[in-house]
This record gives C-alpha cells, structure tokens and sequence, in this order.
C-alpha cells in the first residue's frame, strides 16, 4: 500500500519495514521453517497411514491363518471347529449334529433315478461307520444295504419309491458322553402317495478328528465316526 504526500509517493512503516527484514532474510527464513513445519506434518500423516496400513495387514493375516485353523480348506458346508495350531483340530458340536444328518439322509435317502447320488450316499454310510469291539457298525451297515428292502436302487426300480429326509435332523448329545440321540422325519413317496412319519434313534461315536485323506475330507468332513448305532425304522 502507498500513501500521497505532497504529491510524492512515500512508502508506508509496514511496508518498509517488511522490506528491510527481507534483506535481512528474516521472512526467508520464516517461510522456510513454516515449509519445513509443513513437511512435518505430511510425514506424520504418512507415518500415521503407514502404521494404520501395517495394522489392517496384520489383522488381515490373522483373520485367514485363524480361518485356516477354524475351518477345514476342503470343507464346503461352512462347519466350525476348535482347536489351536499345535493340536489335532476336533470339530464342535454343531459340526457333529451336521455330521450325523448327513449320516441319517446317507443310510435313509432314496433319491430316485441318482444313482450316482446313491452310490455316494452307501460311501459316506459306509465310511462313517467302524467296527469296534463289540460293535460292528460297518459289518451291520454294509449288510443294511445288501438287504432288498433297504436298497436304493431296487425299491426306485421295484416299486418307484422316493423317500426323503426332511430337514432338520435333530441331534443332541446325551450328557457327557460321545453317545448322542437323534429324531428326524421322512417323507415317502410311493406311486404318487406321499406319507410323513418321524422317527428317532441313537448313535455312540468315536473321539472325532478332522481328516486329512481329501477324500474322505470330502464326504466327511467333521471327522465322525459311528461306532454303534440304533435307528428305530
């Protein structure tokens, strides 16, 4: 700013002042520490998002290590287990009663012209089975489906007889032990007469362990293994 006196121009205190401290690198120097606080506080942001950054990786590492430690890679049901890293994973007990209705619809299920789902059905029974002392699951289960009025196949080519677990099957374990019973309905379809009936039963099980043969990591993935069963049919 200027100011007329006299009709000369004469420069005002401030701006000479301002001046005179330019030459004396006085405002230089200012501006380069205000540059330099400037400087500061974008590498304090950044060091800032940095560490936010490494925190999201690491919480993310975690999330995938722990999904691996609580799921089964193979396993495609979504079923939880428990366990740390230096154990043997055991499957919980939603995993188990999951299990064990896929062991019920297996030995009850007539799903018509599949054979091909059939044919898994017996595997996963037969699998999901063991002969133990004085049990003989697998002895009995592979006999259950020798028996003409048990096969899938002859009762759909026989008789054009569907039958159907229906969903849930309910199991529950008793007490502290690795028995467990369960109740489940059915519904029958035989030349177009559909019928419903509930049945119930009892199953001991192995201590169950996630296995680590892909195949049977695929029909099996909680690791259950029937010792003795009972269904009442």
């Amino acid at each position: 700013m200027s100011t007329a006196t006299n009709g000369a121009a004469t420069v005002a205190p401030a701006e000479e002042a301002y001046a005179a401290a330019q030459r004396a690198g006085i405002v230089a120097e200012d501006r380069t520490e205000r540059e330099k606080e400037s400087w500061r506080r974008v590498a304090t942001i950044e060091a800032l998002a940095l560490v936010l950054l490494l925190v999201a990786v690491v919480v993310l590492a975690f999330k995938q290590q722990h999904d691996v430690l609580v799921y089964h890679e193979t396993n495609q049901t979504g079923l939880s287990y428990s366990g740390e890293a230096q154990q043997s994973l055991t499957p919980d007990n939603l995993a188990i009663e999951g299990q064990l209705g896929a062991f019920v619809k297996a030995v009850r299920d007539i799903p018509g012209m599949d054979f091909a789902l059939v044919d898994r059905n017996v595997a996963l029974a037969l699998l999901m089975t063991a002969d133990t002392s004085p049990a003989h699951a697998h002895s009995d289960m592979l006999n259950y489906f020798r028996d003409d009025a048990n096969n899938p196949k002859k009762l759909w080519n026989e008789q054009q007889l569907t039958r159907t677990v229906l969903d849930p099957v309910i199991a529950s374990p008793i007490g502290n032990t690795r028995s467990w019973n369960l109740t489940w309905a059915e519904e029958t379809n035989a030349h177009g007469v559909k019928t419903r009936k509930l049945y119930a039963g009892t199953v001991t099980i192995a201590e169950p362990r996630i296995p680590t043969d892909r195949q049977k990591a695929e029909l099996d993935p909680a690791g259950v293994v029937i010792v003795q069963y009972e269904l009442h049919i």
